[in-house]
């Protein structure tokens, strides 16, 4: 019932919408979070073939972020197919999914749409390692948020009121004995880009170069942190965004549709091994993280990002300790897309 029921809500988005319409969506289900990367590409454009050329597309658009040249890429595929492009944004479209929707020729948000900057947090070979204990044989290393960096920066120059050219030298050596100099410019590198791309995506439906401008600067630049959720009447008002409120019907349509994908892809519900196993002693669990859906020909094709996992139930006894305990091991046996029609998976 669930796939009929995304098929019926699709069909009608559809039929009002007067447009073709591509889902996608990347889960932030706790302990099985998915982002926009250079893998979808290739299954967008399975999707867009069946499509076809078509005057008018509507990408159905949840994620919590991901790759910006992914999502560059993304937005550059799907106008190879339309004249016009419409983003849906039901509720959350972060970071890169904002990126996407600069993009757009028309972003259609519902009173639950959020967007957010789109200034990104850089995971290079150089950075940090993260604090904390570590697994052993593997280094975990802390991300470096290009928001933070400029904050220590302007905490030098604004609060603490240094000036002098030698000073900001002993802050930025303090600053490179924290963090690897290469580090340091991969996040310049990667505030360049973040500004450039979305530049670059306005201008291909704008010509107000000085709007432009502004946005690029607020999303890149001037909000607080990486994780500020911008509503619809900010993102309209404030930041100067073409948002488009959709009719009643329509805006129903897009978080019914919603509702659905949090339902089937568990959104909402953290990943727990213990209540997956329940009582048994080893049970084999398929968790489906993200999914690209369209119709053709009264079919739903779609596109699964799963991970199939053995869980077994162990005892051991910890170091220290008499007393046995259980604990649940767990070894992945599949992790990846898979095609499927109608909710059935395609050998």
């Amino acid at each position: 019932m669930a796939v009929q029921e995304r098929k019926n809500l699709i069909a009608n988005l559809e039929e009002k919408l007067s447009v073709r319409v591509l889902t996608v969506v990347t889960g932030d289900r706790q302990g099985m979070e998915t982002r926009i990367a250079p893998d979808i590409l290739p299954l967008i454009s399975e999707h867009l073939a069946n499509i076809g050329i078509t005057k008018e597309l509507a990408l159905f658009l949840y994620t919590p972020g991901g790759d910006a040249i992914a999502g560059w890429g993304l937005v550059n595929l799907l106008r190879q197919y339309c004249s016009k492009l419409k983003v849906l944004i039901p509720f959350r479209a972060l970071s890169c999914g904002t990126l996407i929707a600069l993009g757009a020729n028309e972003i259609l948000m519902g009173r639950h749409g959020l967007l957010s900057p789109v200034d990104p947090s850089v995971a290079s070979p150089f950075n940090p390692p993260a604090p904390g204990a570590q697994q052993s044989g593997h280094v975990s290393l802390l991300p470096v948020s290009v928001e933070d960096m400029i904050g220590f920066l302007d905490l030098a120059r604004k609060e603490i009121g240094l000036k002098a050219d030698d000073s900001m030298v002993a802050v930025l050596n303090i600053l490179a004995n924290k963090v690897h100099p290469l580090a340091l410019g991969a996040v310049y590198r990667a505030r360049e880009q973040s500004s450039s791309l979305a530049k670059r995506l306005l201008l291909v439906h704008s010509s107000d170069e000085a709007r432009i401008n502004r946005i690029v600067a607020k999303l890149t630049q001037e909000l607080p942190t990486h994780n500020y959720l911008i509503g619809r009447k900010e993102a309209l008002n404030d930041i100067e965004i073409d948002i488009i409120e959709p009719s009643r019907e329509v805006e129903q349509l897009m978080w019914d549709l919603y509702k659905e994908y949090e339902s089937w892809l568990r959104l909402t519900s953290p990943v727990s091994s213990e209540l997956d196993l329940v009582a048994e002693d080893q049970k084999a669990v398929r968790y489906e993280r993200a999914a690209v859906e369209s119709l053709h020909n009264q079919t739903l094709a779609q596109h699964i990002y799963i991970t199939d996992k053995r869980l077994v139930r162990v005892r051991v006894t910890p170091p220290g300790m008499q007393t046995p305990v259980d604990e649940i091991a767990e070894r992945i046996i599949y992790q990846g897309w898979i095609a499927a029609k109608d909710g059935e998976v395609i050998k």
